[in-house]
């Protein structure tokens, strides 16, 4: 399956990054959704992927990310191969994206998400302590370096990415990355990613994020101020910031997210159907979802006789995005995931 989804979708990472949200700012009784945290989002410009939408940091996959030279730098803060080991349980059924080399992948997917996020917000999510001096649920972060100048050489060149590492006697920190979701663009659509969302957390929120001319607004909001805000926001997104609002505390959240980390979960690819009144979504576990994918045909599936409602009445397992008169709302019914987050029955408009 990977070879085929390989010849028309790129590789990409995508970084969830939370942090505790100031006690000040909790104490004045916001209807946040009842969590306890903020989530970094990046708006994109107009002639930037995604142009305009609400996004979490992220991008495409590349060679350099997977240089052995990274090895190198991590063995002169104690680590070794085995600690990469710790990315993939061997008993767990293995992602599309992580298949052919998992530990590799995994390794290599942490560090595009990083570099990805300092590229696009100047964030830079590396650590000088050696591995024995690593407790703790929180990332570290490095602010002691020209940001900008950095920012436009590793941009121009993702050989500088190691460069700037050795300089500064830093790796990234990539044991503090979860791996959250993997998600793949229907086929329909002209650009194509498979992506690995993964999740990190920050102790404290950095004093400044430095963006770059793909981004236009930086902000860290609660999943439920930008699912409210009317922003414009991708499916993936739209989905997580849903399913992370279920976690109301962030050390419980990140904990979840560690543990489920080394363990597979669906891949997540939309299939279109098309019903008397409309088009909608189905997402893998729900009744309508292909018991076979095939990633190089459209699998638009046609009830052109039944209404989008009449479908979802007549389905026991949901777990779909319909899409009625332009409004969308993601629906779930008795669908349980595996390995990850229950967000229960609900009907949510999107």
């Amino acid at each position: 399956m990977k070879n085929i989804i390989g010849k028309s979708w790129r590789d990409s990472a995508s970084l969830i990054v939370l942090t505790k949200r100031n006690s000040e700012l909790l104490s004045r009784g916001e209807d946040r959704g009842g969590v306890n945290y903020d989530i970094l989002l990046q708006t994109r410009t107009r002639s930037a992927t995604f142009a305009n939408s609400v996004v979490f940091p992220g991008g495409v996959t590349e060679s350099e990310d997977g240089s052995p030279r990274w090895l190198e730098l991590l063995k002169a803060f104690g680590y070794t191969k085995k600690d990469l080991e710790t990315f993939h349980r061997p008993d767990s059924v293995i992602n599309p994206i992580f298949q052919n080399n998992p530990i590799q992948r995994h390794f290599q997917l942490r560090i595009t998400a990083i570099r990805e996020t300092f590229e696009e917000l100047g964030l830079l999510i590396c650590s000088r302590k050696r591995k024995e001096q690593r407790t703790g649920l929180w990332a570290d972060i490095i602010q002691d370096i020209d940001v900008k100048n950095w920012q436009s050489r590793v941009a121009n060149n993702p050989a500088d990415w190691i460069t700037l590492c050795e300089e500064h006697q830093c790796y990234p920190d990539i044991w503090s990355l979860h791996f959250w979701s993997n998600w793949l663009t229907p086929l329909t659509l002209p650009k194509r990613f498979d992506t690995a969302f993964f999740v990190t957390a920050l102790e404290n929120k950095p004093k400044s994020i430095g963006s770059s001319s793909e981004v236009v607004a930086v902000e860290w909001l609660s999943p439920a101020e930008v699912i409210h805000s009317g922003k414009e926001l991708q499916p993936p997104q739209l989905y997580e910031l849903n399913r992370l609002a279920h976690v109301k505390d962030i050390e419980e959240l990140v904990k979840f997210a560690r543990e489920k980390s080394g363990h597979d979960t669906d891949l997540i690819y939309p299939v279109f159907v098309k019903a008397k009144d409309g088009m909608f979504s189905v997402l893998p576990g729900d009744e309508l979802y292909p018991s076979s994918v095939d990633y190089n045909n459209d699998n638009i599936i046609n009830y052109k006789n039944k209404t989008v409602l009449e479908l979802r009445e007549a389905s026991k397992i949901i777990h779909r995005v319909e899409i009625v008169k332009g409004k969308y709302q993601l629906v779930i019914q008795n669908y349980k995931p595996k390995h990850h987050i229950n967000m229960e029955d609900m009907t949510y408009p999107i």
